[in-house]
C-alpha cells in the first residue's frame, strides 16, 4: 500500500541537507508560531522581559511607517524649527506652523512619543533629544525630506521585489547610475543628486577619518567623490596631503566652485570623466571610494575596480567606505534593510557584505585585505585593499 510521507520545505530539497543551525532555527520558529508556547514563555519569570521586548520590537516594525511620517510632518510643517529657540507656547506654534491648535496638539503628542519634542506641564514646548539632533544636522534633514520619494516608491513594495515596478522616483532622480549613463548626466540632474550627497556625506566623513589614518599617505584621489565633501574634510584634517577628485564633468565643475569658496590650505585638483571608461590619474598612493560601489551591479563594480587597479602600483592603498550588509549588530541589520531596499528602488546596485566586496576586489587584482568598522555601522564599514 502507498506510504504517506510528510515533507517540509520546498520541492528543491534534493541538494545538500540543511545543517543543524538551520534545522534548529526552523524548530524554534515553529514553537514561536504557537500561541500556547508564547503564553507559556510569558509566564516564565526570567523570560517575561525578553518576551515583552520581542513583542515591542515586532510592533515597532509593524508601525514603523507611522513614526517615519510623524518625523516628516514635524520637519516639513516647521514644528521642529519653531521649537529650536524654545520654550514656546502652543498658541505661538499654531501661528508659526499654520496648523489649527487641535491638529497641532495631535502632532505634538505624536512627536513627543518619538522624542522629537517635549510638552511640559507648564504648557510650553521644547525640543527633545531626537528633535535637537534633527534640527541641528543638515544631513539628517536632507535625508528626511528626500525620503518623500522613497515613500512613494514603497507604496507598492511587492512590485519592487518582483520587478514589476521599475518606473520609480529614485530611479528617475539617480538617472546617472548604471552602465552607459555616466557620461550623459545633465547639469540639473547633477545638481539634485550632488546636493543630497553633499548634505548626507558630511555625517559620514568624520566616521571614516576616525577609522583610518590618511595622514600616512602623500597623494590621494577620491573617485566618484561628488562635490568633494569628503575631500574637503580630508584637507582640513590633513593639510599636508595632496588631494584630487575624479567625477563626472558636471559634478567636477560643481566641486571646483565649492572648493574655491572654502578656506582650504590647498585647492584639490578636480578631474572630469567616467570612472568606467576613462583612464584614471596615476601617481596617488591612496585611492578612496566613498559610497560608490553599492550604487552599481557586480559587473559594473568589477569594471570600476579593474580600472582603479590599472592606475595603481604595488604598495599603494585602496580604501572602500560604504554601508555594508551584515547581521552582527542592530546597526548592521538596519543598514542591510534600509540600503538594500533603497538601491532596489533606485534600480541599480545592492548592499554587499565586506566579504562580497573583497571577492570582487580580489577578482579585479587586489589583495592584502583588511576590514575596519566605523563607530557606526549604519554610516559605513571600511575595506582596505592593496594591488
Amino acid at each position: 500500500m502507498p506510504v504517506e510521507v510528510s515533507v517540509s520545505g520546498s520541492c528543491d530539497d534534493f541538494g545538500p541537507r540543511p545543517d543543524w543551525r538551520s534545522r534548529l532555527q526552523a524548530w524554534r520558529a515553529r514553537q514561536v508560531a504557537r500561541p500556547a508556547f508564547r503564553r507559556f514563555v510569558q509566564r516564565m519569570p526570567l523570560s517575561s522581559g525578553f518576551s515583552r521586548g520581542r513583542e515591542e520590537e515586532l510592533f515597532s516594525i509593524v508601525t514603523g511607517f507611522v513614526r517615519s511620517q510623524i518625523l516628516f510632518a514635524a520637519l516639513q510643517s516647521g514644528l521642529i524649527d519653531a521649537v529650536a529657540g524654545g520654550p514656546v507656547t502652543i498658541r505661538h506654534l499654531a501661528k508659526t506652523t499654520g496648523l489649527g491648535e487641535d491638529r497641532l496638539q495631535r502632532l505634538l503628542q505624536a512627536a513627543q512619543s518619538i522624542r522629537l519634542v517635549r510638552l511640559g506641564a507648564d504648557g510650553y514646548v521644547t525640543l527633545a533629544d531626537h528633535g535637537a539632533v534633527v534640527q541641528s544636522d543638515a544631513g539628517i534633514r536632507a535625508m528626511i525630506r528626500h525620503h518623500a520619494l522613497l515613500y512613494r516608491d514603497l507604496a507598492d513594495p511587492v512590485g519592487l521585489f518582483d520587478g514589476t515596478r521599475t518606473d520609480t522616483e529614485l530611479r528617475r532622480l539617480w538617472s546617472y547610475a548604471g552602465a552607459g549613463r555616466e557620461s550623459s548626466v545633465k547639469p540639473g540632474d547633477a545638481a539634485a543628486y550632488s546636493e543630497l550627497m553633499a548634505a548626507s556625506q558630511s555625517m559620514l566623513a568624520g566616521e571614516i577619518l576616525e577609522a583610518y589614518d590618511f595622514g600616512r599617505h602623500k597623494r590621494l584621489i577620491d573617485v566618484g567623490g561628488g562635490e568633494g565633501v569628503f575631500v574637503a574634510a580630508l584637507a582640513e584634517r590633513h593639510p599636508g596631503l595632496k588631494l584630487s577628485l575624479f567625477e563626472l564633468p558636471p559634478v567636477a565643475d560643481r566641486a571646483r566652485i565649492r572648493f574655491a569658496s572654502q578656506p582650504l590650505s590647498q585647492c584639490p585638483h578636480c578631474h572630469g570623466g567616467s570612472f568606467l571608461d576613462d583612464p584614471l590619474p596615476r601617481g596617488h598612493d591612496c585611492v578612496t571610494l566613498v559610497r560608490v560601489l553599492f550604487d552599481h551591479e557586480d559587473t559594473i563594480v568589477l569594471r570600476l575596480l579593474r580600472n582603479i587597479r590599472a592606475s595603481m602600483e604595488p604598495g599603494q592603498t585602496l580604501v572602500i567606505a560604504e554601508p555594508m550588509a551584515g547581521e552582527g549588530s542592530q546597526a548592521q541589520r538596519l543598514s542591510t534593510s534600509y540600503f538594500g531596499v533603497y538601491v532596489l528602488a533606485m534600480g541599480s546596485g545592492r548592499c554587499r557584505t565586506p566579504e562580497e566586496i573583497i571577492g570582487l576586489a580580489r577578482a579585479a587584482g587586489f589583495s592584502g585585505f583588511d576590514i575596519r568598522p566605523c563607530r557606526s555601522a549604519l554610516m559605513a564599514t571600511l575595506v582596505i585593499a592593496r594591488p
